[in-house]
């Protein structure tokens, strides 16, 4: 289930979200996408990001940003980490592509998370009413 759910990302990205198509195939952009799809393929990682969200209302962007602190720090080379509009944006799409259109989620909230030490991001997607199907997806396959 876990490569049906990259590979549904990685081929279709750019299909849903186009005006985020060039996070996906501009090398400016390559290491924050390939970060993404990192966190996708570890199956241990994507549970805990799906049980954030579905348990405690965790953004799935605000659990990848945690997980990966230091990564962004070398990445964006900002010891706060602060991330450009774009990326951003590009960051929340990509997990919107993952919970609606790869696991099947069918409603989302923006709520506040208030990351303003790290990434100065300040809301992110909560996500729900999960699939009961292996249809499009479903974490209990992962």
């Amino acid at each position: 289930m876990l490569t049906n759910i990259a590979d549904k990302v990685e081929t279709e990205f750019s299909d849903y979200y186009t005006h985020f198509k060039e996070f996906q195939h501009n090398s400016d952009y390559e290491k924050y996408w390939q970060k993404c799809m990192a966190a996708v393929r570890d199956t241990e990682l994507l549970s805990h990001i799906v049980f954030c969200n579905d348990l405690f209302g965790i953004p799935p962007v605000k659990t990848f940003l945690m997980c990966f602190k230091d990564d962004f720090i070398a990445m964006t080379g900002d010891p706060q980490a602060v991330l450009d509009i774009f990326v951003k944006k590009s960051i929340g799409a990509f997990w919107g592509m993952v919970f609606k259109f790869a696991l099947g989620y069918k409603e989302q909230k923006s709520v506040s998370i208030s990351m303003n030490e790290y990434f100065m991001v300040r809301t992110a997607s909560v996500y729900d009413c999960k699939p009961n199907s292996t249809k499009g997806g479903n974490r209990d396959d992962m």
